[in-house]
């Protein structure tokens, strides 16, 4: 269990009016660009954890009798995403609230930060194995390099974060001193998910939409339901990717906190693509959480019927077309003059 280390002093925003008046100008530069970014990313990080229970909630609903393993990486990434906001709301409280006008205790590490280097690390991971193993699916299970790949960023990643989280629990001091003690690993955590997030983007674009438009003909699916299956797996990633690159370089730039925000877009990219994913990186992967919910409604893109088993969401999309198909056949030929002209021998 992580302890406190800060004592917390509540003080009354209007019993600070003239604290605040004393200080510099550059103190309330550094208010704004700390607490205040820190309350926006709050009510933000609220808001895409209702997007991610919504897909969550329309998931359970739909696949009601899915496997339990996919009931179970779903299950496990929503609750990552809920402890994360939990956090993400604590942290937000106190600093606006209990801990506002108290220096020393603002200069303290949270704890609350300490708990996001758990839930969003680990939601991430889940969700980057969730990918590997769907590029293996839809490879036909020959292309086991790029998923190994994906598997080894994405558990070094994970290593790095658990070890991060590890050294401040025992260390735990003031911002900048812990910041200082993990942060030049913690530029090789943020680049190994990075780096797993591009490898996934490049597998899903190649195999749903490059490879396809070549074996177009034997898929089982008509182009225009492919190219949405298409487009919800690929965002599902690609948007997460393009925020944690935005995360970074807000991170290396004088923005205070805001660099929080950018998590938010990856936590809708995958609450809205995929759920298919939330800390300073809570947000980050509301979206991954996402991913595992919506990610399981897609279908499998395969070149050979007897080479992949069929899901039942695939059974009931192909019967669907067929019914169609086969409603517009049985029109075409009632109007056709030939029809006519048989009838009227008969």
């Amino acid at each position: 269990m992580i302890k406190a280390s800060v004592t917390s002093v509540v003080v009354s925003p209007l019993n600070l009016q003239p604290f605040l008046a004393t200080r510099s100008r550059y103190t309330m530069s550094d208010i704004k660009l700390s607490v205040g970014a820190l309350v926006v990313s709050g009510w933000m990080s609220f808001m895409s954890f209702g997007l991610v229970l919504a897909f969550g909630w329309q998931y359970f609903l739909q696949f009601y009798d899915d496997k339990v393993l996919y009931k179970t990486i779903v299950t496990t990434c929503l609750l990552l995403c809920f402890g994360d906001t939990i956090v993400s709301g604590l942290w937000c409280y106190r600093w606006s609230s209990s801990y506002f006008g108290n220096a020393s205790a603002l200069l303290a590490t949270p704890q609350e930060a300490i708990a996001t280097l758990w839930f969003f690390p680990t939601t991430t991971f889940i969700v980057q194995l969730w990918f590997a193993a769907r590029i293996w699916m839809i490879s036909m299970r020959k292309n086991l390099i790029l998923p190994a790949l994906i598997a080894i960023l994405s558990s070094g990643s994970w290593a790095i974060a658990i070890w991060m989280f590890s050294k401040l629990v025992k260390h735990h001091s003031t911002l900048v001193d812990d910041a200082n003690l993990v942060f030049p690993v913690g530029y090789a955590w943020l680049g190994g998910d990075i780096a797993a997030d591009m490898c996934i983007f490049g597998g899903l674009a190649y195999y749903t939409e490059i490879r396809s438009r070549k074996q177009r003909r034997h898929h089982l699916l008509s182009p225009t339901s492919l190219w949405a299956v298409t487009g919800r797996m690929i965002e599902c990633n690609v948007l997460p990717l393009i925020s944690q690159l935005v995360l970074i370089i807000l991170f290396k730039t004088n923005v205070g906190l805001y660099y929080m925000h950018s998590r938010t877009p990856i936590v809708e990219a995958i609450s809205h693509a995929a759920i298919s994913n939330s800390d300073p990186i809570t947000f980050t992967r509301s979206t991954i959480n996402a991913t595992a919910v919506q990610v399981r409604q897609d279908v499998h893109v395969v070149h050979d019927i007897e080479a992949s088993p069929i899901s039942p969401y695939d059974k009931m999309e192909i019967e669907h077309e067929f019914e169609v198909r086969k409603g517009s056949l049985a029109d075409e030929y009632h109007d056709s003059p030939h029809h006519h002209i048989g009838a009227g021998e008969v």
